[in-house]
């Protein structure tokens, strides 16, 4: 029609508002399934941060992470950090406890994309590239669940936080390398398990350093030495620096920041840094500086604390958390995912760099190494995969940007699908993922077959069912605790976290020992309920411990006589006994 005006879909693609619209498709596909899903937290980790923030809500100090539910009256030792509970307490305030389990992870996600796209302009990408970039996302088989409602453990936040930095670091310049050196503490006083991550992105600035004379290391590692005491101490009492621990950030970690800094700060005033091999030999100071300190203050926490896991916990615990598995021990489709994240970095990575100059590879070197040391890291540690696939989405709208136009002009209809459904296959792990998944049983660890080969009864469980008894001490599985903490008014034994190993081993050695064992161990812990869910994967891993273990006699009621079954509760896949 003369005088109207076509939608320039191209033009949008760069603009701000294609994040929003990118973002408000998501949240309109995970609302309209939110009432499937249902409105409680996803996980034992999810409703472990609601309590928190409710206790903080509640007038629970802001030093204070003590679950007192969990192992009461002591209380459950935590480790969290309060900065992941500061956005889900504000909107709890201000909207409502459903509000912050709805927005905040939506709000995660809106910060990452936003992220997202000043990397993909920063790298100069095309208006169908960059539209790919910001819809990829649910392609990606790690990044979709950990931006769902109800997801607000400490794992998205963190990716985001990381995801930030980077692109701090693509867009340059020292101003914006301190801001990324501040994200990078907020990442470690949330978890350690950002360090190495941090260490990564100091190698990178360290090359630039030595071949670019690129001077942003000093205001990263300087940025990175302020701000992680300052979160540390804004957000734990001196008094958790004491503690028997090695899972927050320490003084010996501090300490070797602050060196490093120091070091990597005085480095442009040293002699023969006018060239590449004096300023490699600068380099080599830091770590011959920040090593021996980090070792010597750090002591036992210098090494890797799940090493000395007592085995009872790390074959019916730890051992059977993919999400804290290496690649060697994890089902085929999932190490078959984080494989394919990292190929598509470097195949991606390779395509981009061909025919540019050196001040446009640069920024695009600088996201490549990040993403590659990103995704051997999640080779160590599978749930960084979160993060490596943040950096992958890039490189994959690049290549899907470049031979999906192709595979759009082949004139056939069967060659043209074909051709189509291959880009997305390639461009992404989620088909081979997809693809692989049957195999998992033939390639499986011996604790994972062990969990495959284990019964369980399709049948879910109600555990708000529990709500109808007098409020007592219930002694349950490891992973059905928390759940039971936030549909009943019960407290409970334990639940999965790791400080507090002794009372973990105990439930551990309950459910997977004999009846003499067990009886000995209730004693000891002083349940008013045992409760065993048979459509639960940790119950039925423990049944396979022995056949006439407590998990199995608890399951088939043939119980022990000191154990009287609750009415109400002998049908269906939840037990719930009584002890006498």
């Amino acid at each position: 029609m003369p005088g109207s005006a076509s939608f320039d879909w191209r033009a949008f693609a760069f603009r701000p508002a294609a994040v929003w619209a990118a973002w408000g498709l998501w949240c309109v596909v995970v609302l309209v399934l939110l009432p499937l899903r249902g409105f409680e937290p996803q996980g034992p980790d999810d409703y472990m941060r609601l309590f928190e923030v409710r206790d903080l809500l509640a007038g629970q100090g802001w030093y204070d992470v003590t679950q007192y539910r969990v192992n009461p009256p002591e209380g459950a030792s935590m480790h969290w950090s309060r900065l992941v509970d500061i956005p889900l307490a504000l909107v709890a305030l201000f909207a409502g406890e459903r509000a912050a389990l709805i927005v905040v992870p939506l709000l995660y996600l809106l910060a990452a994309l936003f992220a997202l796209r000043a990397i993909l302009r920063k790298l100069g990408f095309g208006a169908l590239a960059t539209g790919i970039g910001l819809l990829i996302m649910p392609m990606m088989p790690l990044l979709a669940e950990q931006f769902m409602p109800m997801r607000i453990d400490h794992h998205a936040p963190q990716a985001v936080v990381g995801l930030v930095a980077v692109a701090l670091l693509v867009d340059g310049g020292r101003v914006k390398a301190a801001l990324a050196g501040v994200l990078g503490a907020a990442w470690v006083a949330i978890s350690l398990e950002g360090l190495p991550i941090i260490a990564a992105i100091a190698g990178v600035l360290g090359l630039a350093y030595w071949w670019h004379d690129d001077r942003r290391l000093g205001a990263f590692l300087g940025a990175l030495a302020m701000a992680a005491p300052a979160f540390s101490l804004a957000t734990r009492p001196v008094s958790d620096f004491a503690l028997p621990y090695c899972d927050i950030l320490m003084p010996g970690h501090m300490a070797a920041f602050a060196a490093a800094a120091v070091t990597a700060l005085a480095l442009p005033f040293a002699p023969a840094q006018q060239s590449r091999n004096g300023r490699l030999a600068g380099l080599a100071m830091i770590p011959l500086v920040c090593g021996p300190l980090a070792f010597v203050m750090l002591g036992e926490c210098a090494a890797d604390p799940f090493a000395r896991l007592d085995p009872l916990l790390e074959q019916y615990w730890h051992g059977y958390i993919t999400e804290g598995l290496p690649i060697w021990r994890q089902p085929l489709s999932v190490a078959a995912v984080l494989a394919w994240t990292l190929a598509l970095v470097l195949v991606g990575w390779h395509r981009l760099r061909l025919g540019k100059s050196e001040a446009e590879v640069r920024p695009l070197d600088t996201l490549g190494l990040i993403a590659v040391l990103a995704c051997l890291y999640s080779f160590m540690l599978m749930r960084e995969g979160v993060f490596a696939q943040w950096l992958a989405i890039p490189f994959a709208a690049s290549l899907l940007a470049e031979y999906l136009p192709k595979a759009r002009a082949l004139t056939s209809p069967l060659p043209r699908i074909a051709a189509t459904l291959a880009c997305f296959g390639l461009a992404t792990p989620m088909f081979v993922s997809a693809l692989l998944k049957p195999l998992d049983p033939v390639f499986a660890s011996d604790t994972m077959r062990a969990g495959m080969d284990a019964p369980i009864d399709l049948r879910g469980c109600d555990l708000s069912q529990l709500a109808l008894l007098e409020k007592g001490l219930v002694l349950a599985p490891l992973d059905i605790g928390p759940a039971i903490l936030g549909q009943t008014p019960h407290n409970i034994v334990m639940a999965s976290y790791h400080r507090n190993a002794e009372e973990m081993h105990d439930v551990l050695a309950f459910y997977t020992g004999s009846m003499e064992q067990g009886r000995a161990l209730a004693d000891k812990m002083q349940p008013d309920y045992v409760v065993a869910c048979a459509s639960k994967a940790d119950l039925a891993l423990y049944r396979t411990a022995a056949p006439d273990n407590m998990a199995n006699l608890l399951v088939s009621g043939e119980v022990p006589d000191w154990l009287e079954p609750v009415e109400g509760f002998a049908e269906g896949p939840l037990s719930v006994y009584r002890v006498r």
